[in-house]
């Protein structure tokens, strides 16, 4: 975390806020929502997304209107508050969460760090399935196209 620390201590003022979008919101592959690299934009990102959601709140955890439950920092902060609803659901996305990981070290992002210490407290993730999504990134629906 010193790299993203650095960067935004070293940074002038709106700089950092403009390399967090660039490197969050203008690219899919370091997209902070976890069930699109698993799902795409199809119709199972939908209920993975439902599912989440009716998990959260059952943890107690009632979300903004606009906020999505797949969101990483929603989770990282609901896996400090309550590991034992959030530790499982970050280790069901480790996969995720090392592509993302990956992409950003790929881009010199300066919060590659952070997301290592993230993966650095997760089971390791399955190589062949973290191989597929680096390559080929999330899946495509071709119905209603």
């Amino acid at each position: 975390m010193d790299s993203a620390l650095a960067y935004l201590l070293d940074y002038p003022e709106g700089r950092e806020e403009q390399r967090y979008v660039a490197d969050f919101d203008l690219c899919g592959s370091t997209s902070l929502h976890l069930t699109y690299h698993r799902f795409g934009d199809s119709r199972e990102r939908g209920r993975a997304l439902i599912a989440l959601k009716r998990l959260l709140r059952e943890a107690g955890w009632e979300l903004q209107r606009w906020e999505l439950p797949d969101y990483l920092p929603l989770l990282l902060e609901l896996a400090a508050v309550d590991p034992e609803v959030g530790m499982p659901l970050l280790a069901e996305y480790r996969v995720e969460i090392n592509a993302i990981r990956l992409a950003l070290a790929e881009r010199e992002s300066p919060w590659t760090t952070v997301l290592e210490r993230v993966c650095d407290e997760l089971p390791p993730p399955d190589e062949s399935e973290l191989g597929r999504l680096v390559a080929d990134g999330p899946p495509t629906e071709l119905v209603g196209r």
